[in-house]
């Protein structure tokens, strides 16, 4: 699989995530367990937010690091990706594990799938 598929699928998953943080909380904040209160749900809002635009940022970095004619480079960029992904995975399992509430399922599902499209990519790319 050339690499830069593997960049371009990858960086998709994150820009997903980052539409899902902000559909969630903007358009379906009832689907939160605190959404009728309004401090909370304020303060959820502007955390999600940040998240939200950090997730189609990377995505947005990811997918243009395909662009980029050095193959090395590219794979150090799916490298990159694999350990925010990894790191990520850890943070929603722990939450899901010690305190009982975490991300739903769809994140696991988007996560995974760009930490092997980029695992396949680092490892395993071919030079487009």
């Amino acid at each position: 699989m050339k690499t830069n598929t593997c960049h371009k699928i990858s960086s998709l998953c994150f820009v997903i995530l980052g539409i899902f943080v902000l559909a969630t909380l903007w358009l379906m904040p009832q689907v939160l367990p605190y959404y009728e209160n309004t401090e909370a749900l304020t303060a959820t809002r502007g955390w999600g937010d940040i998240n939200g635009i950090m997730f189609i940022s990377l995505g947005l970095l990811w997918f243009l690091g395909s662009k980029m004619k050095d193959n090395s480079s590219k794979k150090l960029l799916l490298f990159g990706n694999i350990v925010i992904g990894i790191i990520l995975i850890l943070a929603g399992s722990f939450h899901h594990l010690a305190i009982h509430s975490g991300p739903p399922p769809p994140v696991f599902i988007l996560l995974t799938i760009s930490i092997n499209f980029a695992f396949i990519g680092w490892k395993r790319g071919k030079d487009d």
